[in-house]
């Protein structure tokens, strides 16, 4: 139940953030007149000329409700413009925002913001993975070092017999050669546990060589051996640096019009942004899905080929290309997503 409150309460958090990332897009249905109660001006419709305020203002405690709502879903029509246009013409919705026509859609960066946070929700959810997963894998760790030791002691042990043996009076040549050999090799042995108890270490980022933490290998070796644990440091953390996902895609972009001064980092920047946020949305969908178990292989097949279809339409016509001109790059761009999101999960896996 906890866990279903806080993902409620991140879903609302994400839909506040996005809302304070387009503070002036204040809504009334009725004009104002006299003074705005913000600054002062002179009204006359339904916005402050000056500041952007709503000219009538609700005093009432259903009022809270209504803002809550507004905040979260943009009920007066920009979520019902946006979500329709960027399912089925993402490319014309790109260009039109590019180019200008603003007011009417929710702003890419406020749509991010509400996805990412909403897919965390559903994630949070819908998924059985969680700090139970982090605890196993610390024990896992913990009884992999408590063996290791263990193994490190019957080694100690078995070095002092030898020596001992060895230290015996009147042993014969052949004796003493077997018992050398003997000792070799279990010091040898001890020498391997050694090296592996100090791997451990620092794999768990413990000990001088702690530094080896923060590597990739050490990324890739924790998850292999505590997926729980892994999965649930992605599910932590995935969403509150997913900004980063964009930032990595851009240069990724520029690729595909290097050198080119009709298109600039702007316009890339709005692309990725729908094209992610549009992703999430779909992904959310899809966890949905298999909550309520109606998901199938035909379900999965649609939803993949419509997630296909969507990058093609919204990389054409964002970019006014020609339909040769697409699907020449087109390789290079499913190649570049898959990249980009590669080095955006090992990121996040190798976050302590």
């Amino acid at each position: 139940m906890t866990g279903g409150i806080e993902a409620a309460g991140d879903a609302v958090t994400g839909a506040m953030l996005a809302r304070a990332v387009e503070p002036a897009h204040g809504e009334a249905h009725e004009e104002g007149h006299g003074a705005c109660l913000n600054c002062g001006a002179a009204l006359d419709g339904n916005y402050c000329a000056q500041c952007g305020q709503a000219a009538h203002l609700h005093r009432s405690f259903a009022a809270i409700g209504h803002d809550l709502l507004h905040g979260v879903l943009h009920l007066e029509g920009k979520i019902f413009t946006t979500l329709p246009e960027l399912a089925l013409r993402p490319g014309k919705l790109t260009r039109r925002y590019i180019h200008g026509e603003r007011a009417k859609f929710v702003s890419p960066f406020a749509l991010f913001l509400f996805s990412a946070f909403l897919m965390y929700a559903i994630f949070s959810l819908t998924s059985h993975h969680g700090p139970e997963g982090a605890d196993k894998g610390v024990k896992m760790n913990a009884e992999a070092q408590a063996e290791l030791r263990e193994e490190q002691d019957k080694a100690d042990a078995r070095i002092r017999k030898v020596e001992a043996d060895l230290a015996e009076p009147g042993i014969s040549p052949g004796r003493r050669e077997a018992l050398t050999e003997k000792l070799a090799e279990a010091r040898d042995e001890r020498q391997g546990l050694t090296m592996a108890s100090n791997l451990a270490d620092s794999l768990m980022g413990e000990g001088v060589n702690g530094g080896v933490a923060k590597t990739v290998g050490k990324a890739v070796s924790a998850a292999a051996e505590n997926p729980e644990f892994a999965y649930y440091k992605l599910k932590a953390n995935a969403y509150k640096f997913s900004w980063a996902l964009i930032l990595i895609s851009l240069p990724f972009m520029w690729l595909l019009f290097p050198f080119s001064r009709r298109y600039k980092i702007y316009d890339h920047a709005i692309y990725v942004t729908y094209s992610i946020a549009f992703m999430s949305l779909l992904f959310s969908l899809s966890m949905v899905l298999t909550a309520v178990h109606v998901t199938s292989g035909l379900v999965t097949l649609g939803l993949m080929l419509f997630a296909v279809w969507h990058m093609y339409r919204q990389f054409k016509d964002a970019y006014i290309l020609s339909r040769a001109g697409t699907v020449l790059r087109l390789p290079l761009l499913y190649g570049f997503a898959c990249v980009s999101l590669s080095l955006f999960f090992t990121m996040i896996a190798m976050m302590g």
